[in-house]
């Protein structure tokens, strides 16, 4: 299987039902504001922005988060502190509640914080918005980087025969992102996915290792896409 780069940051869930439903998405409650440091007021900062992914699972608890872009290094730990201390009620599919993904930015400025749900959207527009600069810290995409990663060790999904005899079949497309260590992090497909193919393949694709992109001579963040063809799809 090949493994593509892509320049889209998405919005999703799996679930491990045979159903197509109706998806709600996680709520977010901000119990406290990242502050901006003073060692960066010092030398004249006033505001900066922090992109991160959260993974919540279906107890409403905060299972994996991933920083995607920040205009600053140093805004990083605050707005990762603040998150982790937040409330969340999870997503929930056709009433159930689902491990789910989402994407947040945070504005920290010394008037305070704002804290929104980001679309999905390229990953030129994502670090455009973070600031004039080119921001210090970012996911990369394809055209940037020196040499793509390579996976290692894969694993195929596990297709259960009650799932084949049952005639769900079809194609899935998991976006995830490898890190510098060349791990798979927050895999996640579109909510308009087969709850059951979606929830095979994650599962596979977490067990993936890869030899990290590396841009410069140094590792980094890439964001990639892997499809799965389950039953007789080509």
């Amino acid at each position: 299987m090949k493994t593509l780069l892509r320049s889209v940051l998405p919005l999703v869930v799996a679930s491990a039902a045979f159903a197509q439903g109706t998806f709600e998405s996680i709520g977010v409650e901000v119990t406290v504001e990242p502050q901006l440091p003073a060692t960066l007021m010092m030398t004249g900062l006033r505001d900066g922005r922090v992109v991160v992914a959260i993974d919540v699972d279906a107890e409403g608890k905060l299972a994996d988060f991933l920083v995607l872009a920040a205009s600053h290094r140093d805004l990083i730990r605050p707005c990762v502190s603040a998150l982790q201390s937040w409330t969340y009620r999870p997503a929930r599919y056709d009433g159930v509640p689902v491990l789910a993904q989402l994407q947040l930015s945070i504005d920290i400025s010394q008037k305070g914080a704002v804290i929104s749900r980001t679309p999905v959207e390229s990953l030129s527009d994502m670090v455009e918005r973070i600031g004039p600069r080119r921001s210090d810290y970012q996911v990369w995409s394809a055209r940037e980087i020196d040499h793509q990663p390579v996976a290692i060790f894969t694993v195929p999904p596990r297709y259960a025969e009650d799932a084949r005899k049952q005639g769900v079949k079809g194609r899935i497309k998991v976006h995830f992102y490898i890190d510098e260590k060349g791990a798979v992090r927050m895999p996640a497909v579109h909510a308009d996915a087969e709850p059951y193919l979606s929830s095979v393949a994650i599962k596979a694709l977490r067990e993936w290792k890869f030899e990290p992109a590396m841009r410069r001579g140094k590792p980094v963040l890439v964001a990639a896409t892997q499809e799965f063809a389950f039953g007789d799809e080509p």
